[in-house]
């Protein structure tokens, strides 16, 4: 695991040494600059090798205090203090040992202008023409983020390359490393291919290389060592009982999603460079790996919480549905193929407002085929499936990569996305027809979809930075809200039943931002690390605690490998669990 963004870890010994007399007590402290002032809203990351998670963050208040919380064994353990704070670099950490008690943590920090360690890549992509730069994000950051930190040291070794004709040596410089991602891309979304190798120079979205080079060699002609003057762009969504915990998987792995389950509950992480999960306890931070049985690759993808508290698995590479009985460990996979043989691209299973896999009235769980452009169902009484090709959209490419899937709450009918063509649609169940065709700008890019129990479909814009409201009784469109970061890239959304918010978590500034529909407003809860690029997050329906991780595709992708738990510490679900 790397170091916070640009943060020192200064202490005794080049770590946090707590007096072992204290037991289990908090560890509290104060953030301040070099003036003494109280720096707010910074976040404290402490770091550990004791039992259970990796890290663990929390934010300061407006007085500059915060409080970790108690932990067994925390006071005769060696532990490392981390900061994040936007214009802030770490000086020095000291603590003040009591007898007994909580533990006194002294944070000084200095005030800089420079935030190349500390901003998401997503500010240096601020200002500019909102178009073009929709279609870069749409285009480039569907793997990894952009500009990160190695990106931006290959700009600055291109910046130092001699000669007078600045543009053809970028141009140059720019063409050889997406030609490399092509590569990587061709590798990657081959495996488990039946067909032939698929061609390096047009895969994916990396047909568009010529367009990616050019914004590059124009937007970023020379050194990517400064950047200032960025902000989350709105009120922090913490309290002072919020805490990040962040565990750390074995790598090599890409993983994916995370979602919490079982009893006593476990984190199941998905790999999908492999044909397992990671399982890992909360509690002790134990991990192991649950392997798919299958006979080829298999790449788990999106997961799916059950009704009954079962895990559905949907793959990155091969075409079929598996689902894990938590409590027996048993498997049983579905494979699936179109009427004409060909494999099925499976990406969402039908979900509601709960964010629990839902069937249609008779059983059949429906599903997104972005290999076919289709929606389809699976009936898993016998394996059989239904295909339904999408149609075209006038004016749009034949493919609109059918991406995310939602169900309403009559069970009747299923929305998807396109993300490739910029709509989004209904389809009824009861018809087998395809109804509502809502068009919008093709670099928009509208990706995975939430539901609320009134209905109301939340679309997250991939490249425009912003979110959609839809009433589907009504079939209107109630708003399009502009996030505070619109390179921020919303990968997908989750309704929360119990708070009444949108959850959206974003690929590209490492942030999960907390829509509220009642008053419109949208709140921020940052990561701890650069790097977190972020897919999905799962709203645990027993604590409220959003289960999320950092997904970064592929191997090779630099960034951190962690699943998350995260406590909003607002009481939300404690209020609900009184209220019975």
């Amino acid at each position: 695991m790397g170091k916070l963004p640009g943060t020192a870890v200064i202490g005794l010994s080049a770590c946090l040494l707590l007096s072992a007399a204290a037991g289990a007590a908090p560890l509290s402290g104060e953030i301040r600059d070099l003036n003494g002032k109280p720096v707010a809203d910074a976040l404290i990351t402490l770091t550990s090798k004791l039992p259970g998670p990796t890290a663990t963050t929390v934010f300061s208040n407006a007085a500059g205090k915060f409080s970790f919380p108690a932990r067994d064994g925390l006071a005769a353990d060696a532990a490392t203090v981390s900061v994040r704070a936007l214009g802030y670099e770490l000086l020095e950490s000291t603590t003040h040992h009591r007898q007994a008690g909580p533990q006194d943590l002294l944070v000084i920090v200095k005030a800089t202008s420079n935030q190349n360690a500390t901003a998401p890549p997503s500010a240096w992509l601020a200002g500019g023409d909102r178009e073009a730069t929709s279609t870069f994000v749409l285009d480039c950051i569907g793997c990894h983020e952009v500009p990160a930190p190695q990106f931006r040291n290959y700009a600055n070794a291109i910046a130092d390359i001699p000669g007078s004709d600045r543009a053809t040596i970028a141009s140059h410089g720019w063409g050889a490393i997406v030609k490399y991602m092509n590569f990587i891309s061709a590798e990657e979304f081959s495996r488990g291919g039946e067909e032939k190798p698929l061609d390096a120079q047009n895969v994916y979205s990396v047909g568009n290389g010529e367009r990616v080079v050019s914004y590059l060699t124009q937007r970023f002609p020379g050194r990517m060592d400064h950047v200032s003057g960025y902000s989350w762009g709105a009120p922090l969504a913490v309290t002072p009982k919020t805490a990040i915990y962040e565990y750390e998987v074995p790598r090599p792995n890409a993983i994916r999603e995370a979602v919490l389950l079982g009893d006593p509950q476990q984190l199941y992480v998905a790999d999908v460079s492999s044909n397992h999960l990671f399982k890992v306890d909360p509690v002790t931070g134990q991990t192991s790996t649950v392997t798919i049985p299958w006979k080829g690759p298999v790449g788990p993808h999106s997961l799916h919480r059950g009704p009954d508290g079962s895990l559905w698995v949907a793959p990155f590479v091969t075409s079929a549905v598996s689902h894990l009985d938590v409590k027996t460990g048993a498997w049983q996979s579905f494979p699936m193929r179109t009427p004409e043989g060909k494999p099925v691209g499976i990406h969402d299973l039908s979900a509601g407002a709960a964010h629990t896999l839902l069937t249609d009235p008779q059983g059949h769980i429906w599903f997104s085929d972005i290999a076919n452009n289709s929606v389809g169902n699976l009936d898993p009484a016998n394996g059989k499936i239904e295909i339904y090709r999408a149609p075209e959209v006038p004016g749009r490419p034949g493919n609109g990569s059918l991406y995310g899937l939602a169900m309403s709450s009559d069970r009747e009918h299923v929305w998807y996305s396109q993300v490739a063509i910029g709509h989004f649609g209904s389809f009824n169940i009861k018809t087998r027809k395809f109804e509502d065709s809502v068009v919008l700008p093709m670099n928009s890019g509208p990706r995975r979809l939430a539901i609320s129990d009134d209905d109301i479909l939340y679309v997250p814009l991939y490249g425009s930075g912003q979110l959609i409201a839809y009433d589907t009784r009504n079939h209107k469109q109630l708003g399009i809200y502009d996030l505070p970061d619109r390179a921020s890239a919303p990968y997908a959304v989750t309704w929360d039943p119990v708070r009444k918010v949108v959850w959206i978590p974003t690929s590209n500034a490492d942030v999960i931002y907390r829509f509220n529909p009642a008053d419109k407003s949208i709140a921020a809860l940052p990561m701890p690390r650069t790097g977190a690029f972020l897919r999905m997050v799962d709203v645990d329906p027993r604590s409220g605690r959003l289960i999320t991780s950092y997904s970064n595709i592929v191997q090779q992708v630099h960034g951190p490998r962690m699943a998350l738990i995260i406590e909003p510490g607002d009481g939300a679900y404690q209020k609900k669990e009184l209220a019975r």
